[in-house]
């Protein structure tokens, strides 16, 4: 068995590194086409994705010497250090050099990419050269890297490894919950729609901090409420309990929430994995729904934008109720960009420069006419599929009032109850 299949997902990545672990055992083959080694791999991406983690599998699978570079010691000792392991590698050689979080060997940002440690590496990779010593290495921010580095001839494969895909995730989700002691309670379907998949660390640590809080509640297995709350403090930065706030309070948030959700599910059925009406960090305005990343096409979004203040200006007298104004600015921003960007001003690589240039006072004024004129048709839409859907939107406010937080299936329930009117194609 493979030891790639330690890793979830990332196939095309996974089918690159076992190339070079094939080279590394069948040199002959390659070398009789006229193939050479590559001189070093880098992994890049964010945090907690499994590069490391991936460059250790490659590691196991070439079974070869292998010296490892991590950035622990001052800084005139880890340049001794980074020669003395490309020294040792080269004396070993078959090897190995791993050099984990390269981007940390020195402490400096993108205008100083010329640090010691940095020119240190590029020398040892240099010296290394047709001496059977291959390079690996990870790094989170490659911006703080210098081009010299990062440039064929040192790092031949320089390969971008993306957060997990839905699929993977999924995937990826199953594996960390084998060892875990469920529920019946716990449905699957839901865990996965309400998740987002920014790395596989954080799916990790969810299901860990579930457990963590069954286990201080002396349960016997971990229930859906556990890893519902893990989800929301750790995704969400959402404390435990709904903030104190008055009735009438509540059910406007209620309602806000209600008006993204329901525009958000009749344009995408489905695309609303969890809303809760709790508050969110710092914000004492509550609220928030978690959608899947096919509702970003822009018209769509401006709508989901505006659904809250339409919502809760239909039910409260507020022209602009608490928390509407940042979803009035995203959609406001949304609307600009779509005109710069489709050229509908006519002015669009003016407006691209805009940090570069300064419009004249008709053209910024001829451009936020249109803005406005854009903004009061998408309110309107957004107006007509909440009347056109009121029954929705009152039963899924209700039932945040009742339960603060909804899942995937509970919206499924609420929208297959109700007659959808389809407002927008």
């Amino acid at each position: 068995m493979s030891t790639f299949e330690k890793v979830i997902g990332y196939d095309s990545i996974k089918n690159e590194l076992m190339q070079i672990c094939d080279m590394v055992h069948n040199k002959e083959r390659y070398e009789a086409l006229g193939a050479r080694m590559p001189n070093g791999v880098l992994l890049h991406g964010a945090p907690g994705i499994g590069k490391t983690l991936m460059a250790k599998c490659f590691i196991e699978e070439c079974k070869i010497n292998t010296y490892t570079l991590r950035s622990n010691k001052g800084t005139d000792k880890f340049v001794d250090e980074i020669t003395e392991v490309f020294e040792k590698a080269k004396k070993n050689s078959p090897s190995i050099i791993f050099l984990d979080d390269m981007d940390k060997f020195a402490n400096d940002d993108e205008a100083h990419r010329d640090a010691k440690e940095y020119v240190a590496v590029q020398a040892g990779i240099d010296s290394v050269k047709e001496c059977d010593v291959f390079v690996i290495a990870t790094t989170n921010d490659i911006c703080k890297l210098p081009p010299s580095l990062t440039r064929s001839g040192r790092f031949d494969r320089v390969i971008y490894m993306r957060p997990p895909t839905k699929t993977d995730a999924i995937e990826i989700i199953r594996h960390y919950l084998e060892n875990k002691k469920l529920s019946n309670s716990v449905n699957f379907d839901d865990l996965c729609k309400m998740m987002s998949y920014h790395s596989c660390a954080d799916l990790e640590t969810i299901i860990n901090e579930a457990a963590i809080r069954a286990g201080f509640r002396q349960k016997n297995s971990i229930e859906m409420e556990d890893l519902i709350a893990a989800v929301l403090r750790l995704q969400y930065n959402s404390p435990d309990d709904l903030m104190q706030k008055e009735k009438d309070e509540i059910r406007k948030v209620a309602f806000h929430e209600a008006g993204h959700l329901v525009v958000s599910e009749v344009i995408m059925p489905g695309c609303i994995g969890l809303a809760s009406i709790r508050t969110r960090g710092r914000s004492n305005t509550g609220g928030f729904i978690h959608k899947c990343k096919e509702l970003e096409r822009r018209p769509h979004n401006i709508m989901v934008a505006l659904g809250g203040k339409v919502a809760t200006e239909l039910y409260y007298s507020e022209a602009c109720a608490s928390g509407c104004y940042s979803d009035l600015d995203r959609a406001v921003t949304l609307i600009r960009d779509g005109l710069t960007e489709s050229g509908t001003n006519g002015v669009s690589f003016l407006e691209f420069g805009e940090s570069f240039y300064n419009l004249s006072d008709r053209t910024f004024d001829n451009r936020e006419a249109v803005v406005h004129a854009e903004l009061e048709r998408y309110i309107f839409q957004t107006r007509n599929i909440l009347l056109q859907n009121k029954e929705f939107l009152e039963k899924v406010a209700d039932a945040l009032v009742e339960k603060e937080t909804l899942l995937f299936s509970d919206i499924k329930a609420i929208r297959e109850s109700v007659t959808i009117t389809k407002c927008v194609e």
